[in-house]
């Protein structure tokens, strides 16, 4: 009995156990926290190229792209961390005020923490696609979040499924210690991908890597 190695199922059976290996490898490479930063790039660099069908070395690929600017990659992400930790503390400090200026101020500090988020959400992807400086990137996520409403609504969508879905499906949990990072990762990249394709022909202060 011969089996085509070709074929679908045996295509699907390679493409499973790659995306549960790269997976794995994320996650540990994500433990020692402050890592996270180079960790979702060299992730992203490889589910967009699998997005956009460039089947390269995907685990060569990973160690690759997480050692392109590893101490860059490592200050956006502290940033990021020290940031999302300042609003979060003016945000119970000032909502526990019983005034006016207390409920301004708890908004003004929960707009600041989705705008953070939303920002997030585009920075490691940007980093993993173009080669610019950490400023600049800040910068051109929040503008392509905003411009691109409809994709940046959609990834927020897949981040707030799969967190539901761990809230209240205990078998979630396994499936993202398995394969859920890299199968979020490769759906946020298709849009990644349409969002960026935008630019990448285009002189507008994003240069592609």
């Amino acid at each position: 009995m011969k089996f085509n190695i070709e074929s679908p199922f045996f295509e699907f059976m390679h493409t499973l156990t790659t995306f549960i290996g790269l997976n794995v490898l994320f996650l540990i490479f994500c433990l020692p926290i402050i890592t996270i930063g180079p960790a979702l790039k060299a992730l992203y660099t490889v589910t967009m190229q699998e997005a956009r069908k460039e089947h390269k070395a995907v685990f060569s690929t990973f160690f690759k792209a997480f050692k392109e600017n590893f101490v860059s990659s490592i200050g956006t992400f502290l940033l990021y961390l020290g940031l999302s930790l300042i609003f979060l503390f003016n945000a119970f400090f000032w909502g526990g005020q019983d005034s006016i200026v207390g409920t301004l101020c708890l908004t003004l500090f929960l707009l600041a923490l989705i705008i953070l988020a939303i920002s997030f959400l585009y920075t490691f992807p940007l980093m993993a696609r173009f080669d610019n400086g950490v400023k600049q990137t800040i910068k051109n996520s929040i503008f392509l979040a905003l411009l691109h409403s409809k994709e940046t609504l959609g990834i927020i969508g897949i981040q707030i499924a799969a967190l539901t879905l761990c809230m209240f499906v205990p078998q979630m949990k396994v499936f993202m210690l398995l394969l859920g990072f890299s199968f979020i990762a490769l759906c946020n990249s298709y849009l990644f991908i349409r969002v960026f394709s935008c630019y990448e022909e285009k002189q507008t202060g994003i240069s592609a890597m």
